[in-house]
């Protein structure tokens, strides 16, 4: 049974991060009619308490979405992390599931920490090019009862609530317009979808090292689309209220000549 994804070829490798995303995306839909009544219905007295906001919706879609846990943990500055057995028709794989809340007014970009990238970035930033170096590292180790050690390979994806401020007094607080979930490649995949500073998703980050903040760098969602389309998911919410408060379950994918594709899946609501 194949357990190391460091066999894996890199076509394998994007499935099992693909896998993943699925795992997501159906456990964010299925969450959805309650995140949006949390969201829009508690009181925040600033962005930064939107993004606590955030986190905890993020907390209550996934714990259901363990799949086949590992009773490890690891430190990290990422908002939900989890050990855990992943299943793919290659094998079976241990992996570190890294998951960071977002919440914003703005739905064509993020921003990510250096400490949350998982690959070694390059982009053209005012005529330079620009390199940051990856903060995750690629995999975790974990000490097999065999005495053997197991490498989980680390995953990541953000989720970002994307809304509007309606007023500060009353409920509702405000909209939540969509809820994007993005896959940003293993540190393996980087000749794929990073080969160099003109091919990218990236750009610059607002922070300032003069007050000595840590690098941020920016993923921008136009890109990551045009590069691959089904990192980038979208469930939206019809403005009217329809779908039963639920988001509209869309998947995009990409066919075999390489056209993005939009498709309807099921559900069972929470």
């Amino acid at each position: 049974m194949q357990q190391d994804y460091r066999a894996l070829t890199m076509a394998q490798l994007d499935q099992l991060e693909k896998q993943t995303l699925r795992v997501l995306v159906q456990a964010v839909q299925q969450y959805s009619r309650e995140a949006k009544d949390i969201f829009e219905n508690t009181a925040a007295t600033s962005k930064t308490e939107v993004i606590v906001l955030a986190e905890d919706l993020v907390q209550y879609a996934l714990e259901v979405a363990e799949c086949f846990p590992i009773n490890k943990r690891f430190a990290g500055f990422i908002d939900y992390k989890r050990a855990r057995w992943l299943s793919t028709p290659f094998g079976i794989f241990p992996q570190f599931l890294l998951v960071d809340a977002k919440a914003s007014t703005e739905n064509n970009r993020e921003t990510l920490q250096q400490s949350q990238l998982p690959l070694d970035a390059e982009f053209v930033s005012e005529g330079k090019v620009v390199k940051l170096a990856a903060g995750v590292p690629p995999h975790r180790e974990i000490a097999a009862t065999s005495g053997k050690t197991l490498v989980a390979v680390t995953t990541s994806a953000f989720i970002h609530f994307y809304y509007e401020d309606l007023n500060a007094t009353e409920t509702p607080y405000r909209r939540l317009k969509a809820i994007y979930l993005m896959s940003v490649p293993h540190q393996r995949l980087k000749s794929v979808y990073n080969p160099n500073a003109t091919k990218t998703f990236f750009g610059q980050g607002k922070h300032s090292p003069a007050r000595q903040e840590d690098p941020r760098i920016r993923v921008y969602f136009s890109r990551l689309k045009e590069i691959c389309p089904w990192r980038l998911q979208e469930l939206h919410f019809p403005a009217d209220g329809g779908n039963g408060g639920y988001a509209k379950p869309v998947w995009r994918d990409v066919d075999d000549a390489g056209a993005a594709t939009e498709t309807e899946f099921s559900f069972l609501g929470r």
